[in-house]
């Protein structure tokens, strides 16, 4: 397995895995990999309402290979105040 890089959303009942192509990687200003989550989103037709619906604890930008599966950042949504018209 060559190394890939995935969203990983964790709720209360389940886990669920979005694949993140290369192109839709990008080095930030500090020379760390990041990957907008709301592009990833969109391409599963989803929206953050949707996030908030599946009472979402985290989101983690993981990174893994054949051996390892390592955390770049995470976003918790524990205390989190989403407002929606």
């Amino acid at each position: 397995m060559k190394k890939r890089f995935i969203y990983v959303i964790d709720t209360p009942t389940e886990s669920k895995e979005l694949l993140i192509r290369d192109d839709e990687l990008i080095e930030n200003a500090d020379g760390e990999l990041d990957c907008p989550l709301d592009i990833i989103l969109h391409r599963y037709h989803m929206e953050w309402d949707d996030l908030i619906k599946m009472n979402t604890a985290t989101v983690s930008l993981m990174q893994e290979d054949f051996h390892e599966r390592k955390m770049i950042r995470s976003i918790s949504f524990e205390n989190l105040y989403y407002y929606h018209e």
